[in-house]
């Protein structure tokens, strides 16, 4: 790994096309039921893109696999971090641009922490969308003599000492992976492939990070902003543990004024997925 070249590269920006079926399909892919006609139904008064959304062009731009100063295995890669900001609803359907750039990579001795900025605007009017920083670790590509924190990391916030507000359990299906990888488009044979998978150290397939984290915002925004996803501001978590087909989700959460902090459970083993999580909404009339 080398930061300081890594951090000069400048690739172009990328268009992403998009329709009202891409949001629909997406929304499905993360758990929206038929009932949920606000993310499901294009024809619904308070239709719209829920907002994690904005992962499928940031996947498209972030393609680190020929990025000067980076040494890349997608055998080996896991999803470390995310934090996404939202600034304008995402239109139903269209085109949007994204830019991106390194900030740094962190050595953290077993691996590299690769923390990507990844801005998308409109591209018909030009608005800034949303800001994200992924944070993404190449497992053995540590121990090259880097620093071991960065300023310009955004860092997580564990939860209140506390019993949470509220508590949502969701079964995830065996096949919800297949479904995850159309709408996101993130198509990392890590969440179907059997024997890829065996390559990665896992058993069997499965769930993609940000899946499990669309479960999580999507109960976040049901107990607290009456569905509407709109109200998101803002969004931040760390990927603890890998997720199999099959599981049952527990997202705990604590509301702190306009701020939901929240963690992720795997029922069946006990296991925490998603920590040092929360959704900042807009105002301070959340529902408790």
């Amino acid at each position: 790994m080398n930061p300081e070249l890594a951090k000069k590269h400048q690739p172009p920006p990328e268009t992403f096309s998009y329709t009202i079926r891409d949001a629909i399909l997406y929304a499905l892919g993360i758990g929206a039921k038929a009932t949920n006609l606000q993310w499901a139904y294009e024809a619904d008064e308070e239709f719209h893109v829920f907002p994690t959304f904005v992962i499928a062009p940031a996947l498209l731009s972030n393609s680190l696999g020929d990025w000067p100063g980076v040494k890349f295995d997608l055998t080996r890669i896991l999803h470390g971090e995310q934090y996404i900001e939202i600034f304008e609803p995402l239109p139903l359907d269209g085109e949007v641009v994204s830019t991106v750039r390194i900030a740094d990579i962190i050595d953290k001795g077993s691996g590299a922490l690769i923390l990507t900025d990844i801005n998308i605007s409109d591209k018909r009017s030009g608005k800034k969308l949303a800001y994200l920083q992924m944070a993404t670790f190449q497992v053995g590509g540590g121990n090259f003599g880097g620093a071991k924190n960065s300023s310009a990391a955004i860092n997580g916030v564990p939860p209140p000492q506390r019993s949470p507000d509220k508590t949502v359990e969701e079964k995830i299906s065996k096949d919800q992976a297949a479904l995850y990888r159309l709408g996101s488009r993130d198509m990392n044979p890590l969440h179907i492939d059997p024997m890829f998978a065996q390559m990665g150290g896992f058993k069997e397939p499965i769930l993609h990070g940000m899946c499990s984290l669309g479960f999580s915002t999507r109960h976040v925004i049901e107990s607290f902003a009456e569905g509407d996803a709109r109200k998101l501001k803002a969004l931040k978590a760390r990927f603890t543990s890998p997720v199999s087909l099959g599981s049952t989700l527990v997202t705990e959460m604590w509301k702190e004024n306009s701020r939901i902090h929240f963690q992720t459970k795997v029922k069946e083993t006990g296991k925490t997925v998603i920590n040092n999580a929360y959704v900042d909404l807009h105002g301070k009339n959340s529902k408790l």
